[in-house]
């Protein structure tokens, strides 16, 4: 059964991504969740909180839908690691308050979440660095991905992160699976000058095609 603490997070999501977080009061949340004002604060003191709360819950399930990539062997690793980012894309849009408008703003707003997005991308570089030599391992890859995997994960995360955008201006007619082929499309691009035959083989299929603006 779901908390009152979990049913503000819900509702406040739900408010930010049809509203913005500037279009959203503590007594609209309230309302909302049918408590008085004065409980809501009891679990989250200013909207600021809530904000906070939905950004950490948001890594901590992109933290695990990666770590359910590495204990998965059902499919060719492109496969897999294309499921995978798919499912992280899709829980960036259930968050995309965060993500279509405000990133960086929300973010420096907030310290303690600037902080721990930091130290959380430390652990993603390491993780690009076991999957890059996963690649190279099983003759995906060429050992110069390896040897570049720390310049491509710059590239990869600022992919992974700013697709949103992208699409919004430029594909705004697309649904939300439309949108995340395209984003997904766009960052494997970035694979392919490392890849082997094989690799391509595996990986190319599984793409949209870009087409010109």
């Amino acid at each position: 059964m779901a908390t009152t603490r979990d049913k503000i997070l819900k509702t406040s999501l739900g408010l930010f991504n049809k509203r913005g977080i500037d279009g959203v009061s503590m007594r609209d949340i309230a309302l909302k969740v049918n408590i008085r004002v004065g409980n809501l604060n009891y679990y989250f003191p200013t909207k600021n909180d809530i904000v906070h709360a939905l950004c950490i819950e948001l890594i901590d399930k992109v933290d695990a839908a990666i770590e359910g990539f590495f204990a998965r062997s059902d499919k060719p690793v492109f496969e897999i690691l294309y499921d995978q980012t798919e499912m992280i894309f899709s829980i960036q849009q259930d968050y995309g308050f965060i993500f279509t408008k405000r990133y960086a703003e929300i973010l420096t707003s907030l310290p303690p979440v600037q902080k721990h997005y930091r130290e959380t991308l430390k652990n993603r570089f390491d993780e690009w660095l076991q999957l890059h030599t996963l690649l190279v391992q099983q003759n995906l890859a060429t050992p110069q991905l390896v040897e570049d995997s720390y310049p491509l994960s710059y590239i990869l995360n600022t992919l992974a992160l700013f697709w949103h955008q992208e699409t919004e201006i430029y594909f705004p007619e697309y649904t939300d699976e439309q949108k995340r082929a395209q984003g997904l499309s766009v960052l494997f691009h970035a694979y392919k000058p490392y890849l082997t035959t094989e690799g391509l083989n595996q990986l190319m299929p599984l793409l949209k095609p870009l087409e010109r603006y």
